[in-house]
């Protein structure tokens, strides 16, 4: 099983090519260092760029896959974006933070640096040919895109693979990014038919130029959150804590394929065992798994009506949830 695990050259002819290629087309790539602290070293990277739309098919966008982007997602700011909410707001005395991924660019959302994470050790190490090759990104529709956005702008081929009943508004992205129609793949489903995504999956990896690289078991998915999204919390984290009287208790993240909760082994780590243990409840990783709903689109539209009616939110509110999350 490949990993995503590659820290030597493997094909050095291929990775040669994939230099020469990168020079003539004129990407740079930014190290794992720079997307880790932006604000120490990529200021001046900010500023030069800052006019450049982040969300084109722009290479000096790499840049910007990262957690500092501000509102705008043109500037650089030194603590990410976040929300803090209060008792007023939850009923309980503990700040709850929001770290905001809506700032990064191409897809304004985090999964894009999962796919930076993933495609660029295989780049690097020429175990994939962009002449050759073709990137192959499953899942519900923000790895994909993210995927597909990497991908165009490093010059390689990819095929979207995600659920038929997704939302039109990510096929119409779609549509305009990758090479041609062929290039998405419908499954059957929505967000609930995974397997049918990975049995998709299973048939385009009989074709060797085809190369898939499932979220879920590529190791650079883990150590970009964990390089990057981990040491981002924790600016945040610092941030509230000027005082030094707070203690972090517990990093919260959603489990679709579980990399940003190598955040939380950043955190334990450099928060210290003293005081972010797991065994002692002080700073545990917390997933957060969805509730599936009714693969009907006419019983999904009931369901979130019986949510509204039960939680007593409404179409508004669950924008702006989706917009905060």
């Amino acid at each position: 099983m490949t990993l995503g695990l590659e820290r030597d050259i493997a094909d050095p002819d291929t990775y040669a090519r994939n230099v020469r290629r990168f020079k003539a087309a004129g990407i740079e790539l930014p190290r794992i260092s720079d997307l880790a602290d932006p604000p120490a070293k990529l200021k001046k990277r900010a500023a030069a760029i800052a006019d450049v739309d982040p969300d084109a098919p722009d290479a000096k966008n790499l840049f910007r896959v990262h957690w500092h982007s501000g509102q705008d997602r043109r500037t650089l700011v030194d603590v990410p974006d976040h929300v803090v909410l209060g008792p007023e707001v939850t009923g309980v005395d503990a700040k709850i933070v929001v770290a905001l991924g809506n700032r990064f660019p191409m897809v304004a959302a985090h999964k894009v640096l999962a796919a930076y994470g993933c495609l660029v050790p295989r780049l690097l190490s020429g175990k994939f040919d962009p002449e050759r090759h073709r990137a192959v990104w499953p899942s519900t529709g923000n790895y994909c895109r993210g995927g597909v956005a990497i991908s165009r702008i490093m010059g390689c081929r990819s095929v979207a693979v995600l659920p038929e009943g997704m939302s039109v508004e990510r096929f119409n992205w779609l549509e305009r990014w990758v090479s041609e129609p062929s290039d998405i793949h419908r499954t059957p489903g929505t967000e609930s038919n995974v397997k049918e995504i990975y049995d998709a999956c299973h048939a385009l990896s009989k074709d060797s130029e085809n190369v898939i690289l499932n979220q879920f078991s590529e190791f650079g998915n883990y150590i970009i959150h964990r390089a990057v999204t981990g040491p981002a919390m924790q600016r945040i984290f610092d941030h509230l804590n000027s005082s030094g009287n707070l203690r972090a208790r517990a990093f919260v993240s959603a489990s679709g394929s579980a990399g940003t909760l190598a955040a939380g082994d950043h955190l334990k780590a450099q928060l210290g065992t003293d005081t972010c243990v797991v065994e002692a409840s002080e700073c545990p990783d917390v997933a957060i798994e969805r509730l599936r709903r009714a693969q009907h689109p006419r019983d999904r539209r009931q369901a979130r009506a019986a949510d509204s009616q039960r939680h007593g939110y409404g179409l508004r509110d669950r924008r702006l949830r989706r917009r905060i999350g």
